[in-house]
């Protein structure tokens, strides 16, 4: 077993007996199926035919042989679409031809299947003795009455021979239904659960062997037995919606009891629930306007809350999500999905206030909640400000706000960083986008300001989230492309530190090379100079805006090649840097510095810049052009392409900043 099967089951060590193999006549491995009495096994209907004989196995207790099974036609549900479109089926009882000894079966359990991750048994091709694989519950709600399971890792995909076998929740290890089928595509995968309450809507002899809190009250369902009411349209539209996860997460409506909004209440619960959502009574409301029927599957508690105390109504949320330990709101935290319930009689419980209060609580959890009161009054007004208006406020301020940074803060400082260094080439796009987004944040922000108040209603409040998801895709951009170009920023400030530092020790290497020429012989060339036309070739790209860091790094490391080059006119070894003399003056004898600055020059009358170097006015004359020519079209012709012409800049007088 995998780990993950290993935290699924109770024993740990070894498998469950209750899991079945169903087989062929000939021991052809057909599926895999739940024993939940000593002679029925729950499976998927596509594994199995009626007429048909088969032969089960428990896996787990070798010492029994294969025991012969068949399906009766009232006991096998094949997959097909109910009344109103929805999946629904592929189910089906097996009989087996004489019982199995006790204490071999396991029990089904209905759990709100939003909660926790789960593991699924069965027997893949060429694993007779079947495996766990992980999944996480996807889809747990919609119009399709079968949930989605998305596999842990790729490798744990549910097989062929996955089909009926056990679905076990991990927190609490009970079965809570079965795989029925697999939906393989790219670039994911998934499996299909039919959830206990599903399989005993179309099997509802299952119950026997059932256990687990119903998810609606018995005092709020509406069969097909009952008299009907005429439907309030408005109303089941409203309420299909909210099942649906439309507009706020909190409503508060008043129903009395009786009448046609009572009865239309009720009908929208049946219905969203899978346990009772049957052929039956979607058959009977099939004719409805599409509009006002719910989801199956909508809510996970439907709970009639007449006379309960805050505790009590806490026990049954905890029940019907698995919960056995420290039942508190903040537990539901770590739902994959978020709980929906529909508490009816709010104003009628033992702790009206008390019941607020833990209802805030479970709305800051994340949970959806459809709050009826019997009576108009101070008590529904309360709730629907401290539930919807003032949070839906809230909200929208917190959206104004958000948006205020994007456009005030974020905008103004990717601004200033597109104006001082250009993206790298593989963030261009990033760029680009985080650009576009803060044009269209612009744009929002101004409709924003002028919204109507109908658009900022409870039941538009999607427009609202639409909005909040776009300003949180445009800041976490914004984010990423300012980080990045601060760092392009960083290192063109590293660049102009390093050809900082190197000019002078390369003077101090030149002069000790000087030094070092015999007398009556000149030396070749003039190292200093040429390492001067590269120092200011490279001041020049670091100082362009934007700046081409590739192009600048480029430069800087041509600078730095040159002045750590050995001179001609020393042997090997001899441009290693001398040290400096010890009272910190400057090394003796004639250092090539370029040529003077001619008389009445800007550059003279600055004097020295620190670098022994005589400083020019951007633009002057540079003596030994081609040199500098030569320089700028082997820096560009490695950048941006050969005869890219460089800007000229000067050299920093003494005591001047970094350039901005």
């Amino acid at each position: 077993m995998t780990r993950t099967g290993e935290r699924a089951v109770t024993t740990r060590l070894r498998m469950p007996s209750w899991i079945a193999r169903i087989e062929a006549p000939d021991g052809q491995v057909l599926g895999a199926g739940v024993l939940l009495a000593p002679d029925r096994v729950l499976t998927a209907a596509h594994v199995v035919v009626p007429g048909r004989r088969y032969a089960v196995r428990l896996v787990a207790v070798p010492a029994l042989d294969a025991v012969p099974a068949t399906v009766r036609e009232d006991e096998h549900v094949p997959q097909r679409e109910d009344g109103l479109g929805d999946r629904s089926g592929d189910l089906a009882l097996l009989r087996l031809a004489r019982c199995l000894p006790d204490g071999h079966a396991t029990r089904l359990h209905r759990l709100a299947v939003p909660y926790g991750a789960v593991s699924m048994y069965g027997f893949p091709d060429g694993d007779d003795g079947g495996r766990w694989h992980g999944a996480t519950l996807e889809a747990a709600r919609g119009r399709d009455s079968q949930v989605q399971l998305r596999p842990r890792t790729p490798g744990e995909l549910a097989a062929p021979g996955f089909s009926g076998g056990p679905v076990v929740d991990h927190a609490s290890g009970r079965v809570i239904g079965i795989v029925l089928s697999v939906d393989e595509g790219t670039p994911s995968a998934f499996s299909h659960m039919s959830p206990t309450e599903t399989i005993l809507s179309h099997l509802p002899q299952v119950a026997a062997w059932t256990d687990g809190t119903e998810a609606v009250d018995p005092r709020l369902r509406t069969g097909a037995q009952d008299p009907p009411g005429a439907l309030d349209v408005p109303f089941a539209t409203e309420l299909a919606a909210w099942f649906r996860g439309e507009g706020w997460p909190v409503r508060v409506t008043v129903v009395p009891e009786g009448g046609d909004r009572d009865w239309t209440l009720g009908r929208a619960v049946t219905l969203a629930d899978r346990e009772l959502r049957t052929d039956r009574n979607t058959g009977v409301f099939s004719h409805d306007p599409p509009e006002t029927v719910p989801p199956a599957g909508a809510h996970d508690l439907a709970l009639d809350a007449s006379g309960l105390t805050a505790a009590e109504v806490m026990d049954r949320v905890a029940a019907r999500l698995g919960i056995r330990d420290d039942p508190r709101p903040e537990r539901l935290g770590g739902l994959h999905v978020p709980l929906a319930a529909v508490l009816v009689g709010v104003d009628q419980a033992a702790e009206p206030a008390a019941l607020l209060g833990l209802l805030d609580r479970l709305t800051r959890q994340g949970a959806r909640l459809l709050l009826v009161f019997r009576r108009a009054g101070e008590r529904a007004e309360h709730a629907s400000e401290l539930l919807v208006n003032r949070p839906l406020r809230e909200r929208w301020v917190r959206l104004h706000g958000e948006l205020d940074r994007i456009v005030e803060e974020l905008g103004p400082a990717l601004d200033r960083l597109r104006d001082r260094v250009l993206p790298g080439p593989g963030d261009r796009r990033l760029v680009e986008q985080a650009e576009g987004g803060l044009r269209r944040t612009r744009m929002l922000r101004a409709w924003v300001a002028h919204t109507p108040d109908h658009e900022c209603e409870p039941a538009r409040a999607g427009l609202l989230f639409a909005f909040e998801d776009a300003a949180e895709r445009r800041r976490r951009r914004l984010e990423q492309a300012i980080g990045h170009l601060d760092t392009r920023l960083h290192r063109r400030e590293e660049l102009l530190g390093r050809v900082s530092a190197e000019w002078p020790l390369c003077r101090r290497r030149a002069a000790a090379a000087a030094e070092r020429v015999r007398p009556g012989r000149a030396a070749s060339g003039d190292p200093v100079m040429e390492a001067y036309l590269l120092y200011e070739h490279a001041l020049s790209v670091l100082r362009h805006t934007p700046c081409d860091v590739e192009r600048a790094e480029t430069a800087v490391e041509r600078f730095i090649a040159c002045c750590s080059a050995p001179t001609p006119a020393s042997p090997a070894g001899a441009g290693d840097t001398p040290p400096p003399p010890s009272d910190g003056s400057r090394p003796a004898g004639p250092v090539p510095a370029g040529p003077p600055a001619a008389p009445g020059d800007p550059a003279a009358a600055q004097g020295d810049s620190g670098t022994g170097i005589p400083l020019r006015a951007s633009g002057d004359c540079v003596p030994g052009k081609p040199a500098v020519a030569q320089a700028d079209a082997a820096t560009a012709q490695g950048d941006s392409g050969p005869g890219a012409a460089v800007p000229a800049h000067r050299v920093p007088r003494s005591g001047e900043g970094r350039p901005s």
